[in-house]
């Protein structure tokens, strides 16, 4: 993943929250820290990174909850790794105001939810936001939810036109996956606020906001235990 003539692309993995709806897995280790196949979620989160061209002195880890164990174990594996430590729990956007004196206001920032596991490409979805002239580029996939029942074609003025057997319906979701230029992350200032609260005021703030479909096939929010089950399997 290259830099422009202007700024660097860094990425920021937020892993402060308390994990509740995991709970008790997340009593004895946060949330990145539960076991995959193949290692711990932090370390699959950390090697899809890498392997879309960041480099692990361009990440900054923000952590709070047992935050010993993240800076401990991560720190001695990937020593060039950032550990910003937040002493208040400031949701998705807030925990963004800790990295604040590591951007730069041209820099092109990755922000990656703690609990994302895909095979999303990053550098495409890099060179849409650069090629928009974005401010922020929400990253999205596509999700398909299959209907329980058939669905009826009506007219306007309720005439039957035909029907569809259990059709399914394709959305673009939130992934938790953002791209925003560095200033957007120093204008924040040391409060709770969420993702979807922030953006919605730099709408109103007349910046440059656009979606990112990509056509990734992997797509896993460990939000509860039937998607961390799930992960497991893979």
């Amino acid at each position: 993943m290259t830099s422009t003539d202007t700024g660097e692309v860094k990425a920021v993995i937020l892993t402060a929250g308390l994990g509740e709806r995991l709970r008790p897995l997340t009593y004895l280790v946060p949330k990145p820290y539960l076991p995959l196949r193949d290692g711990l979620v932090i370390e699959r989160i950390l090697t899809w990174l890498k392997n879309q061209g960041l480099r692990y002195s361009d990440i900054i880890i923000v952590t709070a909850y047992m935050a010993d164990k993240v800076v401990s174990f991560i720190g001695d594996a990937m020593p060039s790794v950032r550990f910003v430590i937040a002493d208040q729990l400031l949701g998705t956007a807030g925990q963004l105001w800790y990295v604040r004196d590591y951007v730069g206001v041209n820099d092109d920032v990755v922000i990656v939810n703690g609990d994302v596991l895909t095979n999303i490409a990053l550098p495409r979805a890099l060179e849409f936001h650069r090629s928009r002239g974005a401010d922020v580029t929400i990253v999205s996939v596509r999700y398909r939810l299959p209907t329980r029942y058939g669905v009826l074609e009506v007219g306007p003025n309720g005439e039957f036109r035909g029907w569809v057997e259990k059709p399914t319906i394709t959305l673009p979701i939130v992934t938790g996956i953002y791209i925003v230029r560095g200033f957007i992350i120093k204008w924040l200032s040391k409060e709770r606020l969420d993702m979807n609260r922030y953006i919605d005021r730099l709408v109103a703030l007349g910046r440059r906001v656009f979606v990112y479909v990509d056509d990734s096939d992997y797509y896993v929010d460990l939000g509860v235990h039937s998607d961390y089950a799930s992960a497991l399997a893979r």
